[in-house]
């Protein structure tokens, strides 16, 4: 497994921008983010790219927290 996010939040404000439940993403497969203007998906590829930090949750990445 490449990253395991659990409970994962990122508000900016008052405003949840990112609401996670349970999300898995395995090595060597092939994933699609879609969804409207503000749905989370650029803070989704920041926080996998440890560019940004999540306000709560759980994300492991290759086994490491």
């Amino acid at each position: 497994m490449l990253y395991k996010l659990e409970n994962l939040k990122r508000n900016f404000g008052s405003r949840t921008v990112l609401d996670l439940d349970c999300l898995k993403i395995e090595s060597g497969k092939i994933y699609t983010l879609i969804g409207p203007n503000g749905a989370g998906k650029t803070t989704l590829l920041k926080i996998l790219a440890f560019l940004d930090r999540p306000d709560s949750g759980r994300m492991v990445f290759r086994g490491n927290l």
